[in-house]
C-alpha cells in the first residue's frame, strides 16, 4: 500500500505542477484586469514560486502529518474541505451499495437457477439496457419522467440527507451503473457452484430448492461478488461526479470536477489521493473477507 500511495502522489504531483495554466491567475479570470504584483504575491504565499522539488519534499511531508495544503479556489484546508464533502458522498454511495446488495445479488441467483428461461433473459437484457446508459443520460430522463410527467416526486435538486425524497434518484441511478456486474458475477458463480457434486447430492436428497441455495450455493458463490462489490466501493464514492453536478449535490465527486476545472492543484491531489486510499483500502478489506467466506483460503495463508 505504502509505495503504490507515494506513487500516486508522485505522479498526480507532477502532472499537476507541469500542467498548463496558472491557477491564481485563474482566480482573477482572463477578462478581468490582471495586477502582476498581486499574482506574484499570491504566488509566494502559496509556496507556487519554488522549485519543483521544493515543493514535492514539502507537499509530502505534510502529508505525513495529515496536512493536504490550502485550496486556491476556495481558500481553505483541502483536508477541511474533503471532510465535509466526503460523508455526503459516503451516505449516497452506502445506499447505492445497499440497493445493489438487495436487488443484484437475488436477481442474479434467480438468473442462473432459471437459466435460459424468461426470467434469465430478462434480467440480463434489463441490467444491460440500465448499465448501457450513461449516467448524464439516465438521470435527467427519469427526472422528467417521475417529476414532470407523473410528479411522483417533485424537486429533487439539492441536498437533505439520506432520508430525504432528493436521496433517491441519486441514490438508485448510481446504483444502476454497477448492478449489472453485480448480477453478471453472481450468476456465473452460481452456475459453478450449481455443477458440484454436493449440489447434486443435495438435490438427490430431496432438499427443496429454495434449502439447496440457503445452504450450498449462496455462500459458496459469494467469494467472486465480494471482489465486485468491494471494487465498486470507492467507485461509488468518487465516480458519482455527473450524479452531483445534475442533482447540485454537495458531494466529493462535484468537488473532484472543481479542482480540475479551476485548477486548484492542492484540492486535485487532495482528492486524487484520498480516491486511490479508497481503492487500496477497499482491495485490503476484501482479500480478508476472502477467508471469512472460504476456509480453504485462510488454510492456505496458513
Amino acid at each position: 500500500m505504502l509505495p503504490t500511495m507515494a506513487l500516486i502522489i508522485l505522479i498526480t504531483f507532477t502532472l499537476g505542477y507541469f500542467a498548463p495554466g496558472d491557477p491564481i491567475r485563474l482566480i482573477f479570470g482572463e477578462d478581468h484586469p490582471q495586477n502582476e504584483e498581486i499574482i506574484q504575491r499570491l504566488r509566494h504565499q502559496y509556496g507556487l514560486d519554488r522549485p519543483y522539488v521544493v515543493q514535492l519534499g514539502d507537499y509530502a511531508l505534510k502529508m505525513l502529518h495529515g496536512d493536504f495544503g490550502k485550496s486556491i479556489s476556495l481558500n481553505r484546508g483541502v483536508g477541511e474541505t474533503m471532510w465535509h464533502a466526503l460523508p455526503v458522498s459516503a451516505q449516497i454511495a452506502g445506499a447505492a451499495l445497499v440497493l445493489i446488495i438487495v436487488v443484484g445479488i437475488p436477481l442474479g441467483i434467480l438468473a442462473a437457477v432459471r437459466q435460459n428461461s424468461g426470467w434469465d433473459y430478462g434480467i440480463l437484457f434489463g441490467a444491460i439496457a440500465f448499465n448501457s446508459t450513461p449516467a448524464f443520460v439516465l438521470a435527467p430522463l427519469l427526472m422528467i419522467l417521475l417529476i414532470l410527467d407523473l410528479h411522483l416526486l417533485p424537486s429533487t435538486v439539492g441536498w437533505d440527507g439520506l432520508f430525504s425524497y432528493k436521496a433517491i434518484l441519486p441514490v438508485f441511478t448510481l446504483a444502476i451503473g454497477y448492478m449489472l456486474g453485480v448480477i453478471r458475477y453472481t450468476r456465473a458463480s452460481v452456475l459453478e457452484v450449481l455443477s458440484q457434486d454436493y449440489v447434486r447430492t443435495a438435490r438427490a436428497k430431496g432438499l427443496p430448492q429454495r434449502l439447496v441455495v440457503a445452504r450450498h450455493i449462496f455462500k459458496n458463490s459469494m467469494t467472486p461478488v465480494l471482489t465486485a462489490l468491494g471494487l465498486s466501493v470507492p467507485g461509488l464514492i468518487t465516480s458519482s461526479i455527473f450524479l452531483e453536478n445534475i442533482f447540485a449535490i454537495p458531494g466529493f465527486g462535484k468537488l473532484t470536477i472543481d479542482s480540475q476545472t479551476g485548477h486548484d492543484y492542492p484540492l486535485i491531489i487532495g482528492t486524487t489521493t484520498v480516491a486511490a486510499f479508497l481503492v487500496i483500502v477497499s482491495n485490503l478489506i476484501v482479500d480478508l473477507l476472502y477467508g471469512v467466506l472460504d476456509p480453504r483460503v485462510r488454510v492456505g495463508y496458513e
